[in-house]
């Protein structure tokens, strides 16, 4: 089946807030961290591959940001991060690992340094209670590396890793807007950002406040820069080249942005007493003609 508005007014949502919080005025990243690579034989990695999870969720996808994830080093080789001139060699930049073709053993030595994402991002598909109810959260680290991600048990394969915002539909609904048509599909999207850390949650519910009345260009869904595994498709990757080659694009309007750090108490039942919770919801307004 192809995809549909709601499909698509999602995913690009979500590409949008994450180069958001990677721009300039925001910059919730970390570069030139070093980071080291094992072998981990995860259950969702095709037979024909083999995984190496390095030390840190997630890795900057975007090459716009201070310093690029370029590649990696296999014991003193560099090897470049385009699939497509390393031999088939993948990074897994929502959950950090590399993968490599089954030929190439599990005894690697995987190393490099990493641009490292301080507040990760997800797409969620349940409702707030539903999803902290059936979720593992991870907050990432320790006091002195706050980032660090160490592999030991089965279920952090399936875990979210905190500092993160989750994106999900909270609701829907068409307007008649003109004559021929066109109506004004009003959306709206829901973040939620859970963490520990106070700041980081002030910071991004203060920065994503104030994007009020900025604009949102659709990408195709079947245009997501993500591909297997999570790789990028085309390297590198900037999220304003990739908006800029879109030809007249369906463009989404944030008429208002309203943020609570109220929770349920079903919510709070469920989630450990130890991390902060806000909830920013962004009504869009989209200008089209459904029925055409």
């Amino acid at each position: 089946m192809k995809a549909q508005f709601d499909q698509n007014v999602l995913s690009s949502f979500y590409l949008w807030l994450e180069n958001r919080l990677l721009r300039d005025d925001t910059k919730a990243y970390s570069t030139g961290v070093k980071n080291s690579f094992k072998y981990v034989d995860f259950n969702d990695v095709s037979s024909d591959m083999v995984a190496y999870q390095g030390q840190f969720r997630q890795l900057v996808a975007e090459s716009n940001v201070d310093t690029l994830n370029s590649g990696f080093y296999v014991g003193d080789s560099f090897i470049t991060g385009n699939a497509s001139g390393n031999g088939g060699i993948h990074i897994d930049y929502q959950n950090g690992r590399i993968l490599f073709p089954k030929a190439s053993g599990t005894g690697l030595i995987v190393s490099g340094l990493s641009t490292v994402k301080e507040v990760n991002t997800y797409i969620a598909h349940d409702n707030e209670a539903d999803f902290i109810m059936h979720s593992d959260f991870i907050e990432d680290g320790t006091d002195t590396d706050p980032y660090l991600y160490k592999k030991e048990k089965l279920l952090d394969e399936t875990a979210y890793f905190l500092p993160a915002c989750f994106v999900s539909l909270a609701s829907s609904s068409n307007e008649e807007f003109a004559f021929g048509g066109e109506e004004n599909t009003e959306t709206r999207v829901r973040v939620m950002v859970l963490t520990k850390d106070s700041y980081i949650l002030d910071s991004v519910i203060s920065r994503l406040r104030d994007t009020a009345r900025e604009q949102i260009t659709h990408i195709p869904y079947e245009e997501f820069p993500y591909g297997y595994s999570y790789s990028i498709k085309n390297f590198p990757y900037k999220y304003d080249t990739l908006k800029a080659s879109q030809t007249n694009p369906m463009i989404s309007h944030i008429d208002k942005v309203s943020v609570s750090k109220v929770v349920s108490e079903s919510i709070r039942e469920e989630l450990n007493r130890n991390f902060s919770i806000g909830f920013i919801d962004f009504d869009l307004s989209t200008y089209r003609f459904p029925r055409l």
